[in-house]
């Protein structure tokens, strides 16, 4: 089979998968909405999405992350260090093309962000699990991001690795905030943009400043 045969079949493998993950995320955050995320569960999601209870788990760990956002877990290694590499200078954003390339795909669901929003404003278990997840990413990322720094110290601007990975990584988190609060404003299944960044970025530094 040629190359050029090989590569809509791919595609359309991403499609469904995607299709998949986004039936999950809207029944398991529907449901959150309609019953409160205590009431919720794997079982439940899965009758919604109409999927299989292994078919959930390829998915996500557990029913929080399909409520409200899965926890990262970081690329490792080579795969890591070559996406850090791709923008050296720039350490939060190589953290954010990190959090992309360990998701797998840049897309977000702009339904589900926009409810999302809704279930932390209404629920304040969704801001606690939320927040669980953070920090369970953080810890994923941060000695990945210090690792790297220690491996390329001419990048490094802090005299901690640790300290400037944590930063960076808390500075990633915020920017996907912005960026988060940008896809709620949208419609579909829209992939994020360089252009995004530049902007959830440039409100970073305008804070900051």
């Amino acid at each position: 089979m040629s190359r050029s045969e090989e590569l809509p079949q791919e595609g359309l493998r991403l499609r469904k998968k995607r299709a998949t993950e986004n039936a999950i995320e809207t029944a398991a955050v529907d449901l959150a909405l309609e019953l409160g995320i205590d009431r919720v569960t794997v079982e439940m999601i899965c009758e919604r999405a109409d999927i299989s209870r292994s078919t959930f788990f390829n998915y996500f760990a557990g029913r929080d992350y399909a409520i409200v956002g899965r926890a990262i877990e970081s690329l490792q290694g080579e795969d890591a260090a070559a996406v850090l590499a791709a923008t050296p200078d720039d350490l939060v954003r190589g953290v954010i093309h990190l959090i992309f390339a360990s998701i797998g795909h840049q897309n977000v669901n702009t339904e589900v962000a926009r409810k999302r929003a809704q279930l932390n404003a209404e629920q304040p278990e969704a801001q606690r699990i939320a927040s669980a997840g953070l920090v369970e990413s953080s810890m994923g990322l941060v000695p990945v991001v210090a690792g790297w720094l220690m491996q390329h110290q001419e990048h490094q601007r802090l005299a901690s690795p640790v300290h400037e990975a944590t930063l960076a990584v808390a500075l990633a988190h915020g920017a996907f905030g912005g960026l988060l609060h940008s896809w709620a404003e949208g419609n579909g299944d829209i992939s994020a943009t360089e252009g995004e960044i530049d902007l959830a970025l440039a409100d970073l530094r305008t804070m900051l400043a």
